[in-house]
């Protein structure tokens, strides 16, 4: 308890320094001349550059969900998201106040992360070599996480490895992404050779944190070879293995598992914790259901026979929820099913609430109209919304919002194989691991799961692309795909739809192309049209190539040339 409560005060004082300059004080912090002096000092400064991994936005959710509902296709948001929904919208502008938090934040971790690396000697007489070596790489390796969110988003960003006391000094100029992306893989290779092989403590950095990290960059990036390499050390590794059942991961009872490699760590007691259950959950709950997936998401799932439901023989838009990829439920709360003790019913005419058991809860109070107590949309995310949560009506959750787990590593190292051409058995082996894990059997059932024999280089990329937006969805992945893809300018602007209205009568299926982009052209009569007040980002917008980055903020500008000095915007007439 004492380690935490210095962690915290630590963190504020961190916090505090240089208020007065919030642009510039993303590049610097405090440097003591009696600090890092001992192990429990040095600690204490690893404290804070890990806390910059709890990074929350609109509704008080990560980050990360802001962006999957807000900035893609697989969600929606309702009110102010991080700037994401902006984007989502295409109202966005460098004034968007949420993506300079996104980039202050991201270089508050950066430079807490360079003043420990760059004063840990002070401590060389008193601090074992080792254990000094070991704080140094979780460091760097933390500090790599955060410039990656920074050159994906942002692309070219100032970069520093320095402790600047001097604020003017932080007025940096914006360095190449690539050349940023190299010297970040270099650092995550000599992490990866120094850290230890397994985990000290939960949720401590260690040599497959390091090695999962230069996979993700390395595949953002299209360098398929590092990917390739890295992503299979840590298969190779053996530390890590998929969690045996896939809904439960996202819940308490997950906590712990050995999947996940690294989290956003929660506790009841300690700073703010998420607000999944608010924004997620079930307006019967008293929730505002105002984070929702869309129906394209819904359509994204593959049939039981492997084939996506515009090709599957098996698939009845009338039962539209049965013979489907076991994460669709696993993932989604879909109506008709039981959620919270009761059977989550969110069509509009839908008059009552019932119990599991069938007796009458209450009344769905103006369901008809615009506020539907179940659902906006007809959906809503299973996937960290907690269910005893919603029982109790508590809004929060202090379930760990997992970063980084070994599916990922796995479909890391399936895409890189594919692109690169090499397709044997162990690209086989990688995603039938995923797959075999949604249906709850072993690899070896292919009989109970639609296992992947084929060798076709087209059909793979298809199907990756499939994979890791059902396996991935809501956690944070979706924005980079649909932009390394390229395919933003395609499953961006569009119509979001919510349910099916009546399902009994349903007779037509959406067309769904190599990219995974789902088309209601023709049959959009026969969906809930979200335009209205509910969802006014329902209407995506991209422009190409504009929001294939984010704008550098304006604050950021102005900072700069406040002080006589220039930082370029990126393009698109911000």
């Amino acid at each position: 308890m004492k380690k935490y409560i210095n962690s915290l005060l630590f963190v504020l004082f961190l916090g505090a320094c240089n208020s007065d300059l919030l642009d510039l004080e993303s590049l610097t912090e405090p440097t003591d001349a009696t600090f890092f002096s001992n192990e429990e000092e040095l600690d204490l400064a690893l404290t804070g550059v890990y806390n910059s991994l709890i990074w929350l936005g609109g509704y008080a959710l990560p980050v990360q969900v802001n962006m999957d509902n807000g900035a893609t296709d697989i969600g929606l948001v309702r009110g102010g998201f991080s700037s994401f929904d902006e984007l989502g919208a295409g109202s966005h502008s460098a004034n968007s106040g949420g993506f300079l938090s996104v980039y202050t934040h991201m270089y508050r971790g950066i430079g807490r992360a360079n003043n420990l690396i760059n004063n840990l000697d002070r401590a060389a007489d008193v601090v074992p070599a080792e254990r000094l070596n070991q704080i140094k790489y979780e460091a760097i390796v933390l500090r790599s996480y955060y410039y990656h969110y920074l050159v994906f988003l942002f692309g070219d960003v100032p970069y520093t490895e320095d402790v600047i006391a001097n604020p003017l000094d932080a007025l940096l100029p914006r360095v190449n992404q690539e050349e940023i992306i190299d010297k970040l893989l270099a650092d995550l290779q000599e992490a990866a050779q120094n850290l230890p092989a397994t985990a000290t403590e939960k949720n401590r950095v260690f040599r497959d944190v390091a090695l999962t990290l230069h996979a993700r960059i390395a595949l953002y990036a299209g360098r398929y070879r590092d990917a390739a390499t890295s992503s299979q050390a840590v298969i190779n590794g053996g530390n890590l293995t998929l969690h045996s059942d896939y809904e439960q991961l996202f819940t308490p009872q997950g906590e712990g598992s050995a999947e996940a490699i690294l989290a956003m760590p929660f506790m009841d007691g300690f700073g703010s914790l998420p607000q999944f259950p608010t924004a997620q959950g079930s307006r019967n709950f008293g929730s505002f259901s105002v984070v929702i997936p869309t129906q394209s998401m819904i359509d994204s799932y593959e049939a039981t026979d492997g084939l996506p439901i515009d090709e599957s023989a098996i698939y009845d838009p009338k039962r539209p929820f049965d013979n489907r990829d076991p994460r669709l439920k696993a993932s989604i709360i879909t109506p008709q099913s039981e959620w919270g003790g009761i059977i989550f019913e969110s069509h509009p005419d839908s008059m009552q609430v019932r119990n599991a058991n069938g007796s009458i809860r209450g009344r769905n109070n103006d369901s008809r109209k615009v506020i539907w107590p179940a659902a906006f949309c007809g959906y809503l995310w299973k996937k960290y919304t907690n269910e005893d949560s919603q029982m109790i009506n508590r809004g929060w959750s202090d379930t760990d919002f997992v970063l980084m787990r070994y599916a990922e590593v796995l479909l890391t190292y399936a895409e890189a194989k594919i692109e690169l051409g090499e397709i044997d058995a162990s690209v086989h082996d990688a995603l039938n691991r995923v797959r075999a894990r949604a249906y709850g059997v072993p690899v070896g059932a292919t009989g109970s799961y639609p296992a992947v024999t084929s060798t076709d280089q087209s059909f793979l990329k298809t199907l990756i692309k499939r994979e890791r937006k059902v396996e991935f969805a809501n956690e944070g992945f979706r924005l980079f795909d649909i932009r390394r893809w390229n395919i933003a300018e395609k499953v961006m602007p569009v119509v979001l739809y919510g349910r099916i209205l009546d399902q009994a009568n349903a007779q037509h299926i959406p067309s769904i192309d190599e990219d995974g982009f789902v088309s209601y052209a023709g049959i959009e009569s026969q969906y809930d049209r979200n335009t209205d007040a509910r969802f006014p980002n329902a209407i995506r917008v991209f422009s190409n190539p504009r929001d294939y980055l984010l704008p550098i903020p304006q604050a950021e500008i102005d900072t700069y040339r406040a002080n006589g000095a220039t930082i370029t915007q990126n393009p698109g007439g911000y």
